[in-house]
């Protein structure tokens, strides 16, 4: 089982693991197998794209884009996660889109040369207000007469693809995880599922589903992505020593918890004995001078429970000193948050926390 800490998150994040996922270089199945459910056409990426290169500077908004890459018609299709609530999200979403636009506009080059884009945003939080968990937005063109929809020319079919305006402009993707019941009940479902529980649905037949089920069973046995995860760690201020040690600290702090537990309900002079030559052998001879039972089971209970506490603590602790590490590194309050996936209110509490030991 995966350690968590206190706000819900696990210590390897499933944002991190998400974006990993999807860009997987070898091939693209993964990520057109989810693109395809989702858009309901067959996709097919030609070419993952780096979303830091649209960046002017390392405080451009633009960076806040997880995943940009291309299909084979030559359109734009970018994909950002965000667990962080934010009221202006909708117009963060329209600036993302424009200024995809213009960046990939060569500065000359006519109005034709703009690709279709379709930005997909996928929040685990409350955005709006709706009943479904899956919303689509597009700019479509009515007569305010006769209600007609606005078509394309026949030469403008022929040279830009589509039949109405609408297709020429970006299509909006919101994937409301919070609003997501866990019921299943078509493919895109099956994808939605596995964004909202980190794992796969008992049965599943949606795109690209399958390639994630032998992704994770690798990813389980591969060291190397935990030596990568670590390497992302180190870059943010935090050695993989630290780390390391604040994750034993929790398991001796559960143990030594569960100990104790254990010695206090099973009382006695077998376990006593059991501290110095092993809780095995401690437990047996509790059980010969008749208390076995109560002791077994009051330390077997104890310590399950107590390691429990001791790995949400531990974990928590290294937490504390990620936010404690990046701070000290400058990095402000609101990027904090969202690199290690808590609130800034979070993140503030931690450091004013900080600060109060310290005096």
């Amino acid at each position: 089982m995966k350690p968590t800490h206190s706000f819900g998150r696990t210590l390897i994040s499933f944002d991190w693991a998400m974006k990993r996922l999807l860009k997987q270089k070898a091939n693209h199945v993964i990520l057109e197998g989810f693109l395809s459910e989702l858009l309901k056409q067959d996709v097919r990426v030609s070419e993952i794209l780096d979303p830091e290169s649209i960046a002017e500077n390392e405080n451009d908004k633009t960076n806040q884009v997880d995943l940009l890459c291309k299909n084979h018609r030559g359109e734009l299709i970018m994909i950002e996660l965000q667990y962080r609530q934010q009221r202006d999200y909708f117009q963060r979403m329209l600036f993302g889109a424009s200024k995809l636009v213009l960046e990939y506009l060569s500065k000359g080059s006519p109005y034709g040369d703009i690709k279709k884009i379709y930005a997909v945003h996928i929040v685990y939080f409350k955005l709006g207000m709706g009943e479904d968990y899956v919303y689509r937005g597009r700019l479509q063109f009515t007569g305010m007469h006769q209600q007609d929809t606005l078509k394309l020319s026949y030469a403008q079919q022929r040279k830009f693809g589509g039949s109405t305006a609408a297709d020429l402009y970006p299509d909006y993707y919101i994937i409301n995880i919070s609003k997501f019941g866990g019921q299943v009940k078509d493919t895109l479902d099956e994808w939605i599922y596995y964004f909202k529980h980190s794992k796969l649905p008992k049965s599943y037949q949606a795109k690209g589903l399958g390639e994630v089920d032998k992704q994770l069973k690798i990813d389980n046995m591969n060291p190397e992505l935990k030596d990568a995860y670590m390497k992302k760690t180190r870059e943010y201020g935090v050695s993989e020593q630290t780390l390391m040690d604040y994750w034993d600290d929790g398991e001796a702090e559960g143990e030594q918890k569960g100990y104790l537990k254990g010695l206090e309900e099973g009382k006695a002079d077998g376990l006593e004995e059991g501290k110095a030559e092993g809780l095995e052998e401690g437990m047996r001879k509790g059980k010969a001078e008749g208390k076995a039972e109560g002791k077994a089971e009051g330390k077997a209970e104890g310590k399950a429970e107590g390691k429990a506490e001791g790995l949400i603590t531990g974990a928590r602790r290294q937490l504390e000193a990620t936010v404690r590490s990046m701070n000290q590194y400058g990095m402000s309050t609101e990027r904090i948050a969202e690199i290690v996936g808590i609130t800034a209110s979070e993140v503030k509490a931690i450091l004013n926390n900080s600060k109060a030991g310290s005096d």
